[in-house]
Parts: structure tokens; C-alpha cells; sequence
């Protein structure tokens, strides 16, 4: 579930680093996504390949084990994933301090029955309080989302980690190491911060505006923006080494371990938190099931102690990779590299054309792959690396595919980002939202691609495009549908016929909403994926998928926190008194999720009718318009200018 956020060269791509006295070769994995991975490295001379180890050892023989490094890869990205997992939990948790704080300021109006003027000015007072905490629920909502940024962002330093190490520490645990052990103190350090920040522990004690002061969101969200920010680095850092520490001919399997590990350590960390940190789930079922003592109105797990673990597994883990994982040797003179200087003149490119291997040699080493040689920071240089990707912005295609990652996603955002935090905010417990995770929407992440390339085979932008179609009109719908169910449902209502039919409606709407946006979303991103991958520039391609990605991303991080922060400012809560018998009657109020709803189903079909024939002209240009053309002649520079002249359509 690589949607927590992409690699310094792409989703679905790695970063291979020239590790050894002699470095490796450029190959190319087939996959189904047909995505190309580099290793990017400068081949010394021409003599028999030797897979980059010192002495012609050749770890890629058919005996070559790599068992060990697969492990070591999956428990790598496990620990990327277990902050991804804790953060997507957090929104729950400020929903659940809200809801405290609805039913604190409730009792406080019931409480105030007696004087009539005395009440009045209670149920005065509450309606101004539950007013604030629906704002105060949905901007911090809305200020979380920030935190997830560092991975949308990260190819703004991936070339500086890609260029900087230390030969004698080893070039990716040179940054590896280091940045995991802050990672692993700063959750042990700040385990108890961020349970004190969102003042889980005295929710009864804040009333309407005061619940500002017992929730510090700020705080939080700098944590986790933290968290993401180091473990964007650590990713960075860990793609470089899959291929080189695995052998090329299981190099393709490292974004199948990125894939799997990144999914452990995010459903650990969520959906396994959720559950025992649910207050009935651990009194009716873990504490029986381990034996041991009842203890109601509390979770299994605390937020603070599950961090404090998780930070624990993290040093332990950096620790062991720092003693006993020898990364191999690079061929680099001195002991540290940092490669700042530009490159790109006529005779740096052709110096660099001595060093790589010619087309011959590639085919002999694979005939079935088509590759080409890609150059990473290190060769070219840290400005050069940043250079030839402005040269890639400047690509009118590459334009008109950003304004497209860039706006198609906020028509979906309140289905993306809102839908089962209002699910949850109307009863639906947070360990039945958690469950559906690992039930529907993994399963569907994994039959949904495989199925979807069959059918939209060598067209993955009509298959876009059909998603984006029943995003913004079926899946909303079910959406809305499925709302007013659970609202209806554990409000103690019947939505149609007796209670066992409502039940059912109930199940099947929740099941078809979760499924339908598991189906077009994994739908869309798939053929995304897929787009990129068949798109990009092979000379630069890493680089070039991580560009693309970065805009991908942006494009869904955004909206994100605008939507919230509507929601927020929109929703009326309703106006309650106390009845003649005590009892609370509630009338009025709005809830803005619906209204939004049909806005921006309105504004994604709007979309669709302006945008869908730029979709589709981006998807019927040539290979040649996604290309920079540097580096290969004197001509480059009259070639680009040509090539934005004939694109300035796109």
C-alpha cells in the first residue's frame, strides 16, 4: 500500500546503487507493470561482467541465496510503515476526544436543570460549545493531513542522499543507520507527548473552547511530520540498496519485499492498534482471551506504550543492520563522497559514454530486456541531477500531465479523506473501520491490478478514466448512502423493514462503500503506475518516476486538508434542550459532508468534461514528447527547443 507515499525512483521502481569495485551493469525487471529499475551505476571497463563484486565473485549465480536479504528487506520496510500506520490511526483518536467532549458538554447542560433562566443560558452555552467542537474536530483534522507531506516531497533531497555517504560506514547505511536511530528515540523519547498532546487522558475535563488547550494538534502533527520526514529518508535510502544487495536475478522481488513490508508494518501498526486499543474489544474479548484482569474504560494498549514499542523495535532492528549487515565496497577513492558539482557538458556526457556499456554488451547480458543506462547523483552531480529535472518540468506533456495529478483528486477528497471519520463520528466503532482494511481493501489492492491490466492492456488512461468516472458518481453515491445508514442504524433506528433486514442493508452498504473505493482507486493507480512506467525518459528514469510521483501525490495531499477544514467550517450542529422529562431534544443544525458531497460530484463531472480530452491527447503522444534528449549530442539543445515548439499543444 505504497499510497503512505513513493520511492526516490517511483512507486514501483528503485534506486540501484554502483556499490561494489565493480559496479553493476543497467537491467530491467519485467513486471506486469513493465516498470524500468536501474542500478545506475558506471560500468569501469569492458571486461566480463562480474555483477559488482571485487574479485569477479558473482552473487547472481543460480546458487546464490538471498533469503537472508529478502528478510532484511521486509523488516526494513516494515519499520517504514509502522508510522504510516500509527499516523492513519491519529484521525480516529481526535474523533473519539471530540465525541468525549459532545457527550462532557451534554452532561454539563443536563446538569443545569432548574432555574429556567438558568437553563436557558446552559443550553446557550452548549450550543456555542458544540458549535466550537465540531470546528476544533475538523481543523484538526485538517492540520494532521500536513504531516504526510515529507513523502511528497522527498525528491527535493533524494539526490543529496544519493550523493553523500561515507565509503567506510557503507553508502546507504551511511544515512540508513543514523536516521532510524532518531527515528527509533524520538518515538520512545515522545511516546508519552503525544498521548499527552492529544489529552486523551482528561477528555471529560474540557468543555466547547477549552478543548483547544487539552489538544495541542500542532504538537502532534510536528511529531509525525518528523516521523515522515526521517522515514522518506530512510526510504530513499533503502530502494538504492535493494538491487545492490540483492542478486540480479531476484532484483525485481524488491518491490515486491517494498510492497509486502511496507503493508505489514502499516496494518500493525493500525489496524492492530485500533483493535486493541479499543476500549470494549479489549474488555469483551483480549483480556479474556490472555487471561487477564478486567479493567473497563480502558484500551489493551495505550497510544503512548504502543509507540514506546514500536520505537523499541526500531533500535533494535537499526542496531542488529549496524552490526552484522556488511554493506559491500563501492569503487570510490577516499573514504567519503558528496558530488555537488554540475555536469552535462559535451565532454562530461562523453567521458560518462566511455564508462557505460554498450547496447551489445546489454543484450548479452539480458536478451530479452531493452534497456538503457541511467546515471545516478553520485556520477553526474547533486546540481546536475536537479537540472536535468526542471528540464523534465519544462516538458509541455509533463505540464499537461501535472495539471491533471494536480486537480483530479479533489472531487474525490471528502470519499478519500472525511467518509469514515463521519462514519465513525455517527457510532461506527473504530475497530469495525479498522477491520475493513485488512478484509476488503488489501485483497482488492492485490486482484484489482492483476485483472485490470488484462482487460485495459496497452490503454491504462481509458482504464483511468473509467474509475474517475464511477469515483465521482456511483462511489459517492453508495458513500452518501452508506452515511445515512450508519447514522440511521446505531442511532437505534431502522433504515427499511424489520431489524434484521436493516441490519443487513446496514453490512451491505458499509461493505460496498469500502469496496467500490477500494476498486476505483486501486483502478486509477494502477494505471497510473502503469502510464509512467511506459512514459518516462529511460536515461533519467528513476528520477523521472519520482517526479511524476511527487506531482501524484501532491495532487491527493492537498486536498486533503482544504476538504476538512470546509467541513469544519460548514456543519451547524443542531440546537438541543432538556425536555420536561430530562431527556435531550435536539433540533436543527446541518451536517456539511452531504451538501459538500454533491458540490464536488457536480465539480468531478465538470472535470471530466473539460479535462477528459487532455487526458486523452497526453495518452496518444509519442515516446519522443516525454523525452529531455540531454546528454545525447551537440544537437540536444536545438532538439528540446524543437520538441517544445512541437508540444506547446499537449
Amino acid at each position: 500500500m505504497k499510497r503512505r507515499g513513493f520511492s526516490y525512483m517511483g512507486d514501483s521502481s528503485s534506486l540501484s546503487i554502483g556499490g561494489t569495485n565493480a559496479p553493476t551493469t543497467t537491467t530491467k525487471s519485467k513486471t506486469h507493470l513493465d516498470v524500468p529499475r536501474t542500478t545506475s551505476s558506471i560500468v569501469a571497463n569492458n571486461d566480463d561482467d562480474t555483477n559488482g563484486l571485487p574479485n569477479g565473485n558473482n552473487p547472481s549465480s543460480d546458487d546464490h541465496d538471498d533469503r537472508f536479504n529478502y528478510a532484511l528487506l521486509l523488516a526494513l520496510y516494515t519499520l517504514q510503515g509502522i508510522p504510516m500506520g500509527l499516523s492513519a490511526s491519529i484521525p480516529f483518536l481526535i474523533q473519539q476526544k471530540v465525541q468525549m467532549l459532545a457527550s462532557s458538554a451534554a452532561h454539563h447542560a443536563g446538569s443545569a436543570v432548574g432555574e429556567a433562566a438558568e437553563a436557558a443560558a446552559a443550553h446557550h452555552a452548549t450550543s456555542h460549545s458544540l458549535a466550537d467542537l465540531t470546528k476544533i474536530a475538523y481543523n484538526a483534522q485538517a492540520i494532521f493531513a500536513l504531516c504526510s507531506w515529507p513523502f511528497s516531497l522527498k525528491l527535493l533531497w533524494a539526490p543529496i542522499v544519493d550523493a553523500c555517504f561515507s565509503k567506510r560506514f557503507g553508502r546507504r547505511k551511511s544515512w540508513l543507520v543514523p536516521i532510524q536511530l532518531i527515528a527509533g528515540v524520538l518515538m520512545v523519547a515522545g511516546s508519552d507527548y503525544v498521548e499527552q498532546e492529544l489529552g486523551l487522558d482528561n477528555s471529560a475535563m474540557a468543555v466547547g473552547a477549552d478543548a483547544a488547550s487539552s489538544m495541542n494538534v500542532q504538537g502532534v502533527t510536528m511529531f509525525f511530520f518528523t516521523l515522515y520526514f526521517l522515514m522518506a529518508t530512510q526510504d530513499i535510502a533503502v530502494d538504492g540498496w535493494a538491487l545492490t544487495m540483492l542478486s540480479k536475478k531476484n532484483r525485481g522481488k524488491g518491490p515486491i519485499c517494498n510492497s509486502i513490508g511496507q503493508n505489514i508494518g502499516y496494518f500493525l501498526s493500525y489496524v492492530g492498534f485500533l483493535a486493541l486499543n479499543d476500549v470494549d474489544s479489549s474488555e469483551n474479548l483480549w483480556r479474556p482471551l490472555f487471561g487477564l484482569p478486567s479493567k473497563p474504560g480502558f484500551g489493551l494498549v495505550s497510544l503512548g506504550g504502543f509507540v514506546k514499542f514500536m520505537g523499541i523495535f526500531m533500535l533494535v532492528i537499526t542496531v542488529l543492520v549496524g552490526l552484522f549487515k556488511k554493506e559491500v565496497d563501492m569503487s570510490i577513492e577516499g573514504g567519503d563522497c558528496c558530488t555537488i558539482g554540475i555536469g552535462g557538458s559535451r565532454s562530461s556526457n562523453a567521458d560518462l559514454e566511455t564508462l557505460l556499456p554498450n547496447k551489445k554488451q546489454q543484450q548479452d547480458i539480458d536478451d530479452d530486456d531493452d534497456d538503457d543506462n541511467e546515471i545516478d547523483a553520485y556520477e553526474i552531480g547533486i546540481m546536475e541531477t536537479y537540472h536535468r529535472l526542471w528540464a523534465v518540468v519544462k516538458l509541455p506533456a509533463v505540464q499537461s500531465l501535472i495539471l491533471i495529478l494536480l486537480t483530479y483528486r479533489l472531487p474525490c477528497a471528502l470519499s478519500d479523506n472525511v467518509k469514515f471519520l463521519k462514519a465513525v463520528e455517527f457510532g461506527l466503532s473504530k475497530q469495525t473501520t479498522a477491520l475493513l482494511s485488512p478484509m476488503i481493501v488489501l485483497p482488492l489492492g492485490i486482484l484489482v491490478p492483476i485483472i485490470a491490466t488484462k482487460i485495459w492492456h496497452g490503454n491504462p488512461l481509458r482504464q483511468f478514466m473509467l474509475a474517475y468516472k464511477l469515483r465521482v458518481t456511483v462511489v459517492a453515491l453508495v458513500d452518501v448512502l452508506m452515511l445515512l445508514g450508519v447514522r440511521s442504524y446505531l442511532a437505534g433506528g431502522l433504515i427499511l423493514g424489520g431489524e434484521g433486514t436493516s441490519r443487513a442493508i446496514f453490512w451491505g452498504l458499509l461493505i460496498a462503500s469500502t469496496a467500490l473505493q477500494a476498486t476505483v482507486h486501486s483502478m486509477q493507480f494502477n494505471a497510473q503506475m502503469t502510464f509512467f512506467a511506459h512514459r518516462v525518459d529511460p536515461a533519467i528514469g528513476g528520477s523521472y518516476m519520482t517526479l511524476l510521483n511527487t506531482f501524484a501525490n501532491l495532487g491527493g495531499t492537498w486536498p486533503s486538508s482544504f476538504v476538512m477544514y470546509l467541513v469544519g467550517q460548514f456543519t451547524v450542529p443542531p440546537v438541543c434542550t432538556v425536555g420536561d422529562d430530562g431527556a435531550d431534544v435536539c433540533t436543527g443544525g446541518s451536517d456539511a459532508y452531504f451538501p459538500l458531497q454533491l458540490g464536488l460530484s457536480i465539480l468531478g463531472c465538470a472535470w471530466i468534461f473539460f479535462m477528459s480530452k487532455r487526458v486523452y491527447h497526453v495518452a496518444e503522444l509519442p515516446d519522443d514528447a516525454w523525452r529531455t534528449h540531454i546528454g545525447e549530442g551537440e544537437d540536444s539543445e536545438e532538439e528540446m527547443e524543437e520538441l517544445k515548439k512541437g508540444g506547446k499543444h499537449a
